[in-house]
């Protein structure tokens, strides 16, 4: 696909701006419903659903197991199944496991016969090493000075951005007005919906940046000595630093609440909430290798972390009531450990 035959003309970065005030939105969570109802409502779910309610949060998964719905199903499955499993070390195992077993193996089975489609083209002269996928739309580059925005649906590049000096592009993310650049060892900014961009930090004003994730107002760079930088974006200042691991930060993810999860090249995962300016909880890793990237799910509040040694890793961070004041350690539990092949860390 050749796309100086769809994008606009590329833009350039200026300086402006001033803050508007961020709205935060009450949001029904999955703690909405009472026990009774929940436990209603999943009387009427098969054994596979009932698994994948079991993820959603902690008072779900105790009200599943507390009403044994999942070994009422379970034998139901395994008596309608006659090729079910029948060596003697899988029926020494717990219900639970032989439950697990059995919507890991309908999962698999499922995604190999359904139907896929695979959409490719040419987007950039050299490699991709980045991409964000918001709101239906595509940001790629990092490589040759460019940065372009695609839609997902018609694979049509919507706008161009171009870096203006030699400064490798590092990292980058994108909302509806903005799309907000580390360049070097400075924050770039582009307007969306003007012909100018907000404005260009001064150089050197953090230490080596190695990722960046963008909330407006404000921009938070991992560094290459355990630490996060948090930039405003319209004092252009740097209003916080927190340490957050012993060796460098090499990703970021926020969550809708505004805590931030981190992970470090030795691969520990650790959380903290940007209104107290300190770590809230250093999570325990599962990962000998490096964190590459995480992923924030916000449906279910869980966060997946994958390594370079091809690790997946998914963490539960519910927790019972909101605020920085109930977070403690053992509200956090790993959920899985999978192996992915050929898994690079690569985001999209």
């Amino acid at each position: 696909m050749d796309p100086s035959a769809t994008t606009s003309s590329p833009r350039q970065p200026f300086t402006a701006g001033t803050a508007t005030a961020k709205k935060k939105k009450k949001k029904t969570t999955a703690e909405a419903l009472s026990h009774d109802v929940l436990c209603i409502i999943f009387s009427f779910l098969d054994l596979f659903q009932l698994i994948r309610c079991s993820a959603v949060s902690t008072s779900w998964r105790k009200a599943i197991n507390k009403l044994k719905l999942n070994q009422t199903e379970y034998v139901k499955q395994r008596h309608n199944d006659p090729n079910g499993l029948q060596d003697a070390s899988f029926s020494q195992r717990s219900l639970s496991e032989q439950a697990e077993q059995l919507a890991m193996e309908r999962h698999a089975l499922a995604l190999q016969r359904a139907p896929a489609s695979v959409i490719q083209w040419k987007g950039h002269s050299v490699g991709v090493n980045q991409c964000r996928m918001k709101m239906g739309k595509v940001l790629t580059g990092v490589g040759d000075k460019v940065m372009r925005l695609w839609s997902a649906e018609s694979c049509k590049c919507l706008d161009e951005y171009f870096l203006v000096d030699k400064a490798p592009l590092i990292d980058f993310d994108f909302d509806e007005g903005k799309v907000v650049g580390l360049v070097g060892t400075r924050i770039c900014i582009w307007n969306r919906t003007e012909t100018r961009n907000v404005f260009s930090s001064r150089e050197n004003l953090f230490t080596k940046g190695l990722c960046m994730r963008y909330v407006d107002p404000e921009a938070v760079i991992g560094c290459e000595d355990g630490k996060v930088r948090v930039f405003d974006l319209y004092s252009r200042k740097c209003s916080q630093i927190i340490k957050m691991h012993e060796g460098p930060v090499t990703c970021l993810a926020f969550t809708d609440d505004q805590l931030l999860v981190s992970g470090s090249s030795l691969g520990t995962l650790s959380l903290s909430d940007l209104s107290s300016d300190q770590r809230v909880v250093l999570l325990g890793s599962t990962f000998s290798a490096g964190i590459k990237t995480l992923c924030f799910n916000p449906s279910s509040y869980m966060v997946f972390a994958g390594s370079t040694a091809g690790n997946v890793s998914c963490w539960d961070l519910s927790w019972e009531e909101a605020g920085a004041e109930a977070i403690n350690r053992d509200r956090w539990r790993t959920v899985g450990l999978y192996l992915v092949d050929s898994l690079e860390g690569k985001e999209c």
